[in-house]
């Protein structure tokens, strides 16, 4: 079965794009915090992304509020719109907040929680992929799914032991715990959204499947 036809094709192609654009904010964080510096000029094409992802996210939502049949329940279709623009806008406060905090170059425990992230973004944009042939791909969709929750588990993990370590190693300087920990905080508020969307993706394949 194909989850989509021929008239939806453009509605599935925006979709693809917006969790593209969420991927592409990826590499810049990854690229950030192993290359920590021109921080401003990264932050300005970020926000050029974001922005674009903005326009992206308004044409399917009006796509969505005209399209007479959808592809799948409307109110799942606006959970996944809504969700990956609100990852895309984590993403960005994790760099934000390194420049106005001035934290200083990340840690072994940033870039760690950063390559998990960027791993989950990576499976998400998979199954977007597989998504229009939910009968043929429903076992790598629901695959691509399960890694994503075993990815946000893991970064469960990574934060809290993050912030403990913070606290045992900084104990004389508040101001670097309160810093680092917003930081720890978004990247853990992202791979949240990423792993709604994982759910989000679950439920459709096997209402569709």
């Amino acid at each position: 079965m194909r989850l989509f036809g021929r008239k939806d094709q453009e509605l599935f192609a925006l979709f693809n794009e917006s969790a593209r654009m969420v991927i592409r904010g990826g590499e810049i964080l990854r690229n950030v915090v192993y290359d920590y510096s021109d921080l401003d000029v990264k932050m300005a094409k970020l926000t050029a992304m974001e922005h674009e992802g903005d326009r992206i996210i308004q044409e399917l939502v009006r796509r969505l509020n005209t399209t007479f049949i959808l592809p799948f329940d409307r109110e799942d279709a606006f959970q996944l719109v809504q969700k990956l623009s609100t990852t895309l806008d984590y993403i960005t406060g994790i760099i934000d907040r390194m420049i106005l905090y001035k934290a200083g170059e990340p840690d072994d425990r940033v870039k760690e929680m950063v390559e998990v992230l960027y791993e989950a973004l990576q499976l998400q944009e998979q199954a977007f992929h597989l998504l229009d042939r939910i009968e043929q791909n429903k076992k790598q969709i629901l695959k691509c799914c399960q890694e994503i929750s075993q990815l946000e588990r893991k970064q469960d993990l990574l934060y809290r032991n993050g912030v403990a370590y913070l606290f045992e190693h900084h104990e004389n300087d508040p101001m670097s715990i309160i810093k680092w920990r917003e930081v720890y905080e978004h990247i853990e508020m992202a791979q949240d959204h990423v792993q709604d969307v994982g759910e989000l993706i679950s439920n459709i394949c096997v209402k569709y499947s």
